[in-house]
Protein backbone atom coordinates (compact mmCIF):
# COMPACT_ATOMS: atom_id res chain seq x y z
CA UNK A 1 0.00 0.00 0.00
CA UNK A 2 1.69 3.39 -0.72
CA UNK A 3 0.27 6.50 0.73
CA UNK A 4 0.49 10.16 -0.01
CA UNK A 5 0.69 13.86 2.39
CA UNK A 6 -2.33 15.47 2.29
CA UNK A 7 -2.69 18.97 1.01
CA UNK A 8 -4.71 21.13 3.33
CA UNK A 9 -4.16 24.68 1.44
CA UNK A 10 -6.55 26.14 -0.55
CA UNK A 11 -5.86 26.00 -3.94
CA UNK A 12 -7.02 29.66 -5.88
CA UNK A 13 -9.94 30.66 -8.15
CA UNK A 14 -7.83 30.25 -11.33
CA UNK A 15 -7.74 26.68 -10.64
CA UNK A 16 -11.07 26.38 -10.37
CA UNK A 17 -11.61 28.13 -13.60
CA UNK A 18 -8.81 26.01 -15.07
CA UNK A 19 -10.90 22.96 -14.35
CA UNK A 20 -14.45 24.07 -15.21
CA UNK A 21 -13.05 25.50 -18.75
CA UNK A 22 -11.70 21.90 -19.76
CA UNK A 23 -14.17 19.41 -21.99
CA UNK A 24 -15.56 16.76 -19.78
CA UNK A 25 -15.96 14.66 -23.16
CA UNK A 26 -11.97 14.79 -23.15
CA UNK A 27 -11.30 13.85 -19.69
CA UNK A 28 -11.89 10.15 -17.98
CA UNK A 29 -13.47 9.97 -14.69
CA UNK A 30 -10.59 9.58 -12.68
CA UNK A 31 -8.89 12.04 -14.07
CA UNK A 32 -12.27 14.81 -14.06
CA UNK A 33 -12.14 13.42 -10.05
CA UNK A 34 -8.26 14.38 -9.93
CA UNK A 35 -8.69 17.78 -11.16
CA UNK A 36 -12.00 18.41 -9.09
CA UNK A 37 -10.32 17.66 -6.07
CA UNK A 38 -7.53 19.32 -6.42
CA UNK A 39 -9.63 22.82 -7.23
CA UNK A 40 -11.55 21.84 -4.04
CA UNK A 41 -8.53 22.07 -1.57
CA UNK A 42 -10.47 19.46 0.41
CA UNK A 43 -7.96 16.50 1.69
CA UNK A 44 -9.62 13.24 0.98
CA UNK A 45 -10.26 12.86 4.57
CA UNK A 46 -12.77 16.30 5.01
CA UNK A 47 -14.03 14.86 1.68
CA UNK A 48 -14.79 11.30 3.44
CA UNK A 49 -16.16 13.05 6.17
CA UNK A 50 -18.48 15.16 3.95
CA UNK A 51 -19.76 12.06 1.80
CA UNK A 52 -20.33 9.98 5.61
CA UNK A 53 -22.92 13.34 6.51
CA UNK A 54 -24.80 12.52 2.88
CA UNK A 55 -25.11 8.87 3.93
CA UNK A 56 -22.11 7.46 1.64
CA UNK A 57 -19.47 5.58 3.19
CA UNK A 58 -16.14 5.63 1.36
CA UNK A 59 -13.16 4.84 2.16
CA UNK A 60 -10.08 6.66 1.89
CA UNK A 61 -8.25 3.75 0.06
CA UNK A 62 -11.61 3.87 -2.47
CA UNK A 63 -11.71 7.61 -3.56
CA UNK A 64 -7.91 7.42 -3.66
CA UNK A 65 -8.41 4.34 -6.27
CA UNK A 66 -10.92 6.56 -7.97
CA UNK A 67 -8.80 9.31 -9.07
CA UNK A 68 -5.81 7.14 -9.84
CA UNK A 69 -7.96 5.02 -12.03
CA UNK A 70 -6.69 2.26 -10.60
CA UNK A 71 -10.36 1.23 -10.48
CA UNK A 72 -13.79 2.48 -10.57
CA UNK A 73 -17.54 2.78 -8.88
CA UNK A 74 -19.74 -0.13 -10.04
CA UNK A 75 -21.71 -1.15 -7.29
CA UNK A 76 -25.14 0.79 -6.77
CA UNK A 77 -23.77 2.16 -3.68
CA UNK A 78 -20.80 3.41 -5.43
CA UNK A 79 -21.99 5.12 -8.00
CA UNK A 80 -24.56 6.46 -5.61
CA UNK A 81 -21.24 7.76 -3.81
CA UNK A 82 -19.98 9.34 -7.12
CA UNK A 83 -23.47 11.51 -6.99
CA UNK A 84 -22.63 12.73 -3.51
CA UNK A 85 -19.02 14.01 -4.63
CA UNK A 86 -20.74 16.39 -7.11
CA UNK A 87 -22.41 17.95 -4.89
CA UNK A 88 -19.07 17.90 -2.08
CA UNK A 89 -17.20 18.99 -4.97
CA UNK A 90 -19.46 21.75 -6.62
CA UNK A 91 -19.59 20.09 -9.83
CA UNK A 92 -22.19 20.27 -12.13
CA UNK A 93 -24.66 17.17 -12.03
CA UNK A 94 -23.38 14.59 -13.81
CA UNK A 95 -19.82 15.76 -14.05
CA UNK A 96 -18.01 12.82 -12.45
CA UNK A 97 -21.25 9.94 -13.44
CA UNK A 98 -21.24 10.68 -16.62
CA UNK A 99 -18.08 9.93 -16.94
CA UNK A 100 -17.89 6.69 -16.20
CA UNK A 101 -17.34 3.52 -17.99
CA UNK A 102 -18.73 0.31 -18.84
CA UNK A 103 -18.05 -2.43 -16.04
CA UNK A 104 -14.89 -4.05 -16.33
CA UNK A 105 -14.65 -7.43 -17.51
CA UNK A 106 -14.99 -10.41 -14.81
CA UNK A 107 -13.60 -13.92 -15.12
CA UNK A 108 -10.47 -16.16 -13.52
CA UNK A 109 -7.84 -13.88 -15.24
CA UNK A 110 -8.48 -10.46 -15.00
CA UNK A 111 -9.75 -11.58 -11.02
CA UNK A 112 -6.32 -13.13 -10.89
CA UNK A 113 -4.64 -9.78 -12.76
CA UNK A 114 -6.87 -6.89 -11.22
CA UNK A 115 -7.86 -7.78 -7.82
CA UNK A 116 -7.63 -5.78 -4.79
CA UNK A 117 -8.65 -6.10 -1.30
CA UNK A 118 -11.74 -5.24 -0.06
CA UNK A 119 -11.42 -1.74 1.61
CA UNK A 120 -13.22 -2.53 5.15
CA UNK A 121 -10.50 -6.09 5.10
CA UNK A 122 -7.76 -3.60 4.56
CA UNK A 123 -7.79 -0.53 6.33
CA UNK A 124 -10.78 -0.05 8.76
CA UNK A 125 -11.20 -3.40 10.24
CA UNK A 126 -7.56 -3.73 10.94
CA UNK A 127 -7.66 0.04 12.48
CA UNK A 128 -4.88 1.55 9.61
CA UNK A 129 -7.61 4.04 9.11
CA UNK A 130 -7.63 5.80 12.20
CA UNK A 131 -3.95 4.76 12.55
CA UNK A 132 -2.99 6.90 8.98
CA UNK A 133 -5.22 9.64 9.86
CA UNK A 134 -3.79 10.71 13.21
CA UNK A 135 -0.57 10.49 11.51
CA UNK A 136 -1.88 12.62 8.69
CA UNK A 137 -0.98 10.58 5.62
CA UNK A 138 -3.35 9.00 3.73
CA UNK A 139 -3.23 6.13 0.96
CA UNK A 140 -1.45 6.79 -2.25
CA UNK A 141 -2.52 5.50 -5.40
CA UNK A 142 -0.26 4.44 -8.63
CA UNK A 143 2.43 3.10 -6.97
CA UNK A 144 2.51 -0.69 -8.46
CA UNK A 145 4.57 -3.15 -6.21
CA UNK A 146 6.57 -5.10 -8.68
CA UNK A 147 8.37 -7.67 -6.36
CA UNK A 148 9.02 -7.98 -2.77
CA UNK A 149 12.07 -9.34 -1.11
CA UNK A 150 11.85 -10.32 2.27
CA UNK A 151 14.08 -12.27 4.69
CA UNK A 152 13.31 -12.67 8.47
CA UNK A 153 16.40 -13.12 10.91
CA UNK A 154 15.44 -15.07 14.21
CA UNK A 155 17.30 -15.52 17.24
CA UNK A 156 18.45 -18.43 19.58
CA UNK A 157 15.45 -16.96 21.35
CA UNK A 158 12.85 -17.82 18.53
CA UNK A 159 12.11 -14.50 17.81
CA UNK A 160 12.45 -12.23 14.81
CA UNK A 161 14.92 -9.79 15.71
CA UNK A 162 15.57 -8.09 12.15
CA UNK A 163 13.74 -7.81 8.72
CA UNK A 164 15.11 -6.63 5.29
CA UNK A 165 13.18 -5.66 2.79
CA UNK A 166 13.56 -5.05 -1.07
CA UNK A 167 11.23 -3.61 -2.64
CA UNK A 168 10.82 -2.78 -6.92
CA UNK A 169 7.83 -0.17 -7.91
CA UNK A 170 6.61 1.05 -10.96
CA UNK A 171 5.12 4.55 -11.04
CA UNK A 172 1.78 4.53 -12.72
CA UNK A 173 1.34 8.27 -12.67
CA UNK A 174 3.73 11.85 -12.08
CA UNK A 175 4.71 12.79 -8.42
CA UNK A 176 5.05 9.36 -6.52
CA UNK A 177 7.16 10.66 -4.06
CA UNK A 178 7.06 7.76 -1.05
CA UNK A 179 5.71 4.51 0.27
CA UNK A 180 4.57 2.90 2.89
CA UNK A 181 5.51 -0.10 5.37
CA UNK A 182 3.12 -1.40 7.52
CA UNK A 183 4.54 -3.46 10.55
CA UNK A 184 2.00 -5.67 12.78
CA UNK A 185 3.78 -5.98 16.31
CA UNK A 186 3.92 -8.80 18.85
CA UNK A 187 1.61 -8.01 21.72
CA UNK A 188 2.96 -6.74 24.54
CA UNK A 189 5.82 -5.13 22.91
CA UNK A 190 7.71 -2.17 25.14
CA UNK A 191 10.57 -0.91 22.55
CA UNK A 192 9.65 0.90 19.39
CA UNK A 193 10.93 -0.45 16.20
CA UNK A 194 14.16 1.17 14.24
CA UNK A 195 14.64 1.28 10.25
CA UNK A 196 17.93 1.19 9.59
CA UNK A 197 20.04 0.25 6.53
CA UNK A 198 18.09 2.28 4.05
CA UNK A 199 18.73 1.93 0.01
CA UNK A 200 16.72 4.86 -2.31
CA UNK A 201 14.63 6.23 0.00
CA UNK A 202 14.59 7.91 4.33
CA UNK A 203 12.64 7.41 6.71
CA UNK A 204 9.76 10.11 6.89
CA UNK A 205 6.96 9.97 9.40
CA UNK A 206 6.28 7.47 11.90
CA UNK A 207 2.94 6.22 13.81
CA UNK A 208 2.36 3.59 16.09
CA UNK A 209 -1.00 1.94 17.75
CA UNK A 210 0.06 0.09 20.54
CA UNK A 211 -3.96 -1.26 20.74
CA UNK A 212 -4.11 -2.58 17.11
CA UNK A 213 -0.17 -3.33 17.41
CA UNK A 214 0.33 -1.52 13.93
CA UNK A 215 3.16 0.37 13.12
CA UNK A 216 3.52 2.56 9.65
CA UNK A 217 6.77 3.91 8.38
CA UNK A 218 6.87 6.30 5.58
CA UNK A 219 9.37 6.05 3.42
CA UNK A 220 10.32 9.53 1.07
CA UNK A 221 12.33 8.65 -2.39
CA UNK A 222 15.36 10.47 -3.11
CA UNK A 223 13.33 11.94 -5.94
CA UNK A 224 9.58 11.79 -7.30
CA UNK A 225 9.00 9.14 -9.83
CA UNK A 226 7.76 10.09 -13.39
CA UNK A 227 5.08 7.27 -14.82
CA UNK A 228 6.56 4.56 -15.82
CA UNK A 229 9.84 5.30 -13.71
CA UNK A 230 10.89 2.14 -11.19
CA UNK A 231 12.34 2.85 -7.93
CA UNK A 232 14.69 -0.43 -5.95
CA UNK A 233 14.17 0.36 -2.10
CA UNK A 234 16.42 -1.47 0.75
CA UNK A 235 16.09 -1.15 3.87
CA UNK A 236 16.23 -3.17 7.45
CA UNK A 237 13.84 -2.79 10.31
CA UNK A 238 15.46 -3.93 13.91
CA UNK A 239 12.95 -5.57 16.01
CA UNK A 240 13.07 -5.95 19.91
CA UNK A 241 11.90 -9.16 21.21
CA UNK A 242 11.03 -9.10 25.07
CA UNK A 243 12.71 -12.02 27.40
CA UNK A 244 10.20 -14.68 27.78
CA UNK A 245 8.29 -13.53 24.76
CA UNK A 246 6.32 -16.03 22.84
CA UNK A 247 7.89 -17.94 20.18
CA UNK A 248 7.36 -16.50 16.73
CA UNK A 249 6.04 -19.34 14.43
CA UNK A 250 5.30 -17.41 11.15
CA UNK A 251 6.23 -14.41 9.03
CA UNK A 252 3.76 -12.90 6.22
CA UNK A 253 3.15 -10.26 4.33
CA UNK A 254 -0.40 -8.38 2.90
CA UNK A 255 -0.83 -7.50 -0.45
CA UNK A 256 -3.74 -5.11 -1.18
CA UNK A 257 -3.11 -5.85 -5.16
CA UNK A 258 -1.85 -8.35 -7.51
CA UNK A 259 2.00 -8.63 -7.35
CA UNK A 260 4.34 -10.52 -9.94
CA UNK A 261 6.67 -11.93 -7.43
CA UNK A 262 7.26 -12.06 -3.64
CA UNK A 263 10.28 -13.82 -2.42
CA UNK A 264 10.69 -14.68 1.70
CA UNK A 265 13.35 -16.07 3.13
CA UNK A 266 13.59 -17.69 7.39
CA UNK A 267 16.99 -17.89 8.57
CA UNK A 268 16.97 -19.21 12.04
CA UNK A 269 19.14 -18.62 14.76
CA UNK A 270 21.69 -21.16 16.45
CA UNK A 271 20.02 -24.52 18.47
CA UNK A 272 16.28 -22.78 17.93
CA UNK A 273 15.59 -24.66 14.28
CA UNK A 274 11.85 -25.99 13.45
CA UNK A 275 11.20 -29.36 12.77
CA UNK A 276 9.41 -28.37 10.00
CA UNK A 277 8.29 -25.59 7.57
CA UNK A 278 5.84 -24.74 4.95
CA UNK A 279 4.69 -21.93 2.53
CA UNK A 280 0.87 -20.53 2.71
CA UNK A 281 -1.28 -18.70 0.61
CA UNK A 282 -4.43 -17.05 1.40
CA UNK A 283 -5.40 -14.90 -1.08
CA UNK A 284 -8.21 -12.62 -0.10
CA UNK A 285 -10.81 -13.65 -2.80
CA UNK A 286 -10.30 -17.16 -1.11
CA UNK A 287 -9.05 -16.96 1.83
CA UNK A 288 -9.20 -21.09 2.49
CA UNK A 289 -5.37 -21.28 2.90
CA UNK A 290 -3.32 -23.37 0.86
CA UNK A 291 0.11 -25.03 1.78
CA UNK A 292 2.89 -26.58 0.52
CA UNK A 293 5.68 -28.38 2.53
CA UNK A 294 9.33 -26.34 2.33
CA UNK A 295 13.24 -28.13 3.35
CA UNK A 296 14.98 -26.39 5.96
CA UNK A 297 18.69 -26.62 5.05
CA UNK A 298 21.91 -27.72 6.45
CA UNK A 299 22.27 -23.78 7.39
CA UNK A 300 19.23 -23.48 9.22
CA UNK A 301 17.20 -21.32 6.39
CA UNK A 302 14.57 -21.73 4.28
CA UNK A 303 12.32 -19.79 1.29
CA UNK A 304 9.68 -20.12 -0.86
CA UNK A 305 9.08 -18.20 -4.32
CA UNK A 306 6.10 -16.77 -4.94
CA UNK A 307 4.87 -16.15 -8.65
CA UNK A 308 1.96 -14.04 -9.74
CA UNK A 309 -0.06 -13.52 -6.53
CA UNK A 310 -3.54 -12.28 -5.82
CA UNK A 311 -3.97 -10.03 -3.00
CA UNK A 312 -3.85 -12.12 -0.40
CA UNK A 313 -1.72 -12.94 2.85
CA UNK A 314 1.17 -14.83 1.98
CA UNK A 315 4.29 -15.89 3.67
CA UNK A 316 5.76 -19.16 5.59
CA UNK A 317 5.01 -21.29 8.76
CA UNK A 318 7.32 -23.17 11.23
CA UNK A 319 6.62 -25.91 14.30
CA UNK A 320 9.07 -26.01 16.63
CA UNK A 321 10.14 -28.72 18.66
CA UNK A 322 8.03 -29.25 22.20
CA UNK A 323 10.50 -28.22 24.23
CA UNK A 324 13.82 -25.82 23.71
CA UNK A 325 16.79 -27.46 23.08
Amino acid sequence: MTLHEYSIAPHSLDQRNNLDSLDPGELSFAETLRGAIDASGLTLERIRARLTERGSRVSLATLSNWQSGSRQPEQRRSIEAVRQLENVLELPMGRLSGRLGPPRPRGRQVAAEESAAPDEQWLDSSGLSALMTDADIAPQSGLRRISLHLRCHLDSGRAVHRISYRHVLRAERDGISHDLNLLELSPGTRRRPTLTSTHNCRLGRQSVSEEKHLMINELLFDSALRRGETVVLEYEIELYPEPGQPSDNSWTASFRLPIQEFLIEAQFGPGAVPVRCREVRRPFSDPTPTERPVRISESANTHAVMLGLRAGRYGLEWDWPEQHD
